[in-house]
């Protein structure tokens, strides 16, 4: 089944687009109205959202090896997280210019220390869409872990990154996904890695 939405954005009207704060994140405020499912539009509304660059996320995967890369490192989740050092898939946001494939590349090799081979596309979700106004784009990295030094940690100093690698084989990589991993986009690629990791390594090794 493929699933194509009942209308599109030029079904939504915008009266009025305000920017509340610009940092890091940027805050709008928007008062629209849009096409309801029975023809007619809704009542006029308002929707604050938080607005950044779309990310890449890459699934380190070592196929010759089984071997599979996730980072750790400090989020400040406190406030809900008993500890605020998540696991993850190496990530970064698309600056301007830049396409994912170096997005993906420039990444790896900051926060993991390795050059990717091959990228093999997975998909894309928005994380909160009733709050924020973001893409991830998912790709599994095809990596060397031969190349691992898991004696250091990565990142870059002037964004204070201190990273911690984690080397496991790709079955105790998808047995996280019985525990709280706490982190959306590293549950979602251990998923879809679940499901399509022999046909990955067909890809891959032909």
């Amino acid at each position: 089944m493929t699933f194509k939405p009942t209308y599109s954005k030029k079904d939504v009207d915008v009266l009025k687009d305000e920017c509340l704060y610009k940092g890091f994140f940027e805050m709008r405020k928007l008062t629209l109205k849009h096409k309801k499912f029975n023809g007619q539009w809704s009542n006029p509304m308002t929707r604050e959202m938080m607005v950044r660059s779309d990310a890449v996320c890459v699934l380190l995967f070592d196929p010759a090896a089984d071997k599979v890369l996730l980072i750790e490192q400090f989020r400040p989740t406190m406030l809900r997280s008993e500890s605020p050092w998540l696991l993850e898939l190496v990530a970064g946001m698309v600056e301007e210019g830049e396409t994912d494939e170096e997005v993906a590349r420039r990444e790896s090799l900051e926060e993991a220390g390795v050059v990717v081979k091959r990228l093999e596309y997975m998909f894309k979700f928005v994380p909160s869409p009733g709050g924020l106004v973001e893409y991830l784009r998912m790709y599994a990295g095809e990596f060397d872990s031969s190349s691992v030094d898991l004696t250091k940690t990565h990142g870059l100093d002037d964004e204070n990154e201190d990273i911690k690698l984690h080397l496991m084989t790709s079955d105790e990589a998808i047995a996280l996904l019985e525990q709280d991993v706490e982190n959306a986009s590293t549950i979602m690629g251990l998923q879809w890695f679940a499901l399509n990791k022999t046909k990955l390594v067909k890809h891959w090794c032909v």
